[in-house]
């Protein structure tokens, strides 16, 4: 059996061995091209696989010059230095699904046209370091003004590439810090209530797939990354341990989380036999990004599109703080380092409990009484 592999990148397939290893294999309009390095972490495999890309992205004639992914990389050039960030330990220590991200955002500031009035001109891959200023910087963060979190995320990759070294010193001044941010208030992923999660449960049954899943994440906090490989392995008598898949090769995360009854209970109505609790229509494991979009389909169906996984995430710390969990519990819960991310649903509970016994304490000397009193 192969699979794709659970990465974003394209044309990857993946096989596991009957000795537990995987293969790696180009595969483009349902052939294998070319076995890949089974170090999908290591240069040789980033170098075999851009090799095998290039040669199904080879420039169309009739399109005439314009820069392709199977262009050279000019010396110097702007795609020049965001390959060197690429094999700096900067970028290599990132989890391979940022690694991922980013590259693709690179790839698309590759492409992206000095002048947006010439489509077809020069692209910003080849345009020479020496000469990448601060409004050419500020223009790739406008490219994206319609969507800011994105143009924010373009600038911040940005910064970091020009901060690349060779021989301990800096290839190119960071112009990309005189660039500024553009200014979001937002309060981030929805906090789901729990009348929305009556209404996901009422919609889908309390016995289906997709309120396993929701149960799951109400009852462990767990993101997505982690639902799609929590299984049967990782019980422990009424415990779940789990290291986390965020930051998993850089600075990893154990966790114990309790197994709630109501969590027992569901787990109960779902036996599986296979590694992971979370399972297609066909019995086979999801890949996050299925998972994700699986997620996202079963509140869309219930009414709740502005909901997602972190949605739960957030309203279970939200609960627990206001049935007064400490920092410290959600911490050992969450996985969190350090109490700065508890200390929000913590202060923002004791605001509402303080503001109620700060009520009960005005006095006025009596003044509201003998109001009442006067009208009775």
């Amino acid at each position: 059996m192969t699979a794709v592999a659970d990465i974003d990148l394209p044309y990857i397939e993946k096989n596991p061995t009957r000795h537990g290893k995987v293969r790696y294999y180009f595969r483009f309009e349902g052939k294998r091209i070319c076995r890949l390095p089974d170090d999908i972490r290591s240069e040789e495999f980033s170098a075999e696989y851009w090799k095998a890309r290039r040669q199904i992205e080879k420039p169309d004639p009739a399109a005439g010059d314009g820069w392709t992914m199977a262009s050279p990389t000019r010396p110097n050039s702007f795609r020049w230095l965001c390959m060197r960030y690429m094999r700096s330990n900067a970028f290599t220590t990132l989890d391979l699904t940022t690694q991922t991200k980013r590259r693709q955002i690179m790839e698309a500031m590759w492409a992206e046209p000095l002048k947006a009035s010439e489509p077809d001109g020069r692209a910003f891959a080849d345009m020479p370091i020496a000469k990448l200023d601060v409004a050419n910087i500020e223009a790739l963060r406008d490219r994206k003004k319609d969507t800011p979190f994105a143009a924010n995320e373009r600038l911040k990759i940005l910064r970091q590439v020009f901060e690349t070294q060779e021989n301990g010193k800096a290839i190119t001044p960071n112009v990309a810090k005189l660039a500024a941010p553009f200014r979001v208030q937002s309060t981030g992923h929805h906090t789901i209530t729990s009348a929305e999660i009556a209404q996901f449960i009422e919609h889908h049954g309390p016995r289906s797939k997709a309120v396993f899943a929701l149960v799951m994440l109400m009852f462990t906090g767990f993101r997505v990354s982690d639902l799609a490989q929590i299984g049967p392995q990782h019980r422990r008598r009424d415990e779940l341990h789990l290291r986390l898949f965020k930051n998993r090769g850089r600075a990893p995360t154990d966790i114990v989380i309790p197994v709630h009854p109501v969590l027992e209970t569901v787990l109960s109505w779902h036996p599986v036999a296979g590694l992971t609790y979370m399972r297609t229509e066909y019995d086979k494991p999801y890949s996050i990004k299925g998972l994700g979009q699986r997620v996202s389909e079963w509140f869309d169906q219930a009414g709740l599109p502005h909901c997602s996984a972190h949605s739960v995430r957030k309203g279970l710390a939200t609960n627990q703080a206001e049935n007064e969990a400490t920092d410290k519990m959600l911490d050992a819960m969450f996985g969190w380092k350090d109490a700065k991310t508890s200390r929000i649903y913590t202060a923002r509970a004791d605001r509402s409990r303080l503001a109620r016994q700060a009520v009960q304490r005005i006095s006025w000397d009596g003044i509201g009484d003998r109001l009442l009193a006067a009208e009775s």
